[in-house]
């Protein structure tokens, strides 16, 4: 595998046969595959508020800004002690229940739950013929378990369509939507965190 890196490289357009580059090169091409990622919106660097290197609003576990108690962030926005989820509408989700949660127990005077996020899987399209459902534990570590081809297709079909479901459901009855208060992952996220704490210190002293 050859990486085409460096000034220039950036894609002008695709042809049937080709890929052609800034810079004039075109390379030649009988499939090209098409790959986006992420991308998070800019209004808390723009805020002036703490945020990771992609721009994710520092939170602590209950999803509060590091800077602003009045200030929450969810889903893809957010980077809950420095450590982000995974994006994915399976994280954004629970995590926005999550926010809402916070803001709902401040207001009764109660101190807000903390984050413990439980997964059971991730997928992905390849088209709209094939995909795949990889089951996963509660920590989000893919299992030996998965469905693929036109099934998993299906399934992750599904899944999209789950999506205004939750919300309308949410809508008509408030605090229907549980998945955030589902148990698991917890432990997995609070070993990472510990572990965090511990190499933070080691940094300092090591600059010192």
């Amino acid at each position: 595998m050859t990486v085409v890196d460096g000034p220039g490289t950036k894609v002008a357009a695709v042809t049937r046969a080709a890929v052609q580059l800034a810079d004039g090169r075109e390379l030649p091409s009988e499939v090209t595959v098409w790959t986006a990622g992420f991308g998070v919106p800019d209004l808390a660097a723009r805020s002036g508020l703490s945020t990771d290197g992609v721009g994710r609003l520092l939170t602590d576990e209950t999803l509060t800004s590091v800077d602003d108690e009045r200030i929450l962030a969810a889903g893809d926005s957010a980077a809950p002690s420095g450590q982000p989820l995974r994006m994915s509408c399976l994280n954004a989700t629970p995590l926005g229940a999550r926010a809402a949660d916070t803001v709902l127990s401040r207001i009764a005077g109660r101190r807000p739950d903390l984050l413990h996020q439980g997964l059971y899987a991730q997928c992905i399209s390849l088209g709209r013929s094939a995909g795949i459902y990889q089951f996963a534990n509660r920590s989000d570590v893919a299992v030996w378990v998965h469905i693929d081809a036109g099934l998993g297709a299906r399934i992750k079909e599904k899944v999209c369509e789950a999506i205004p479901g939750h919300l309308s459901g949410e809508a008509r009855k408030p605090g229907s939507f549980r998945l955030h208060r589902v148990p698991g992952g917890a432990a997995k996220r609070r070993q990472i965190l510990s572990a965090q704490q511990v190499q933070t210190p080691a940094a300092t002293d090591q600059q010192a």
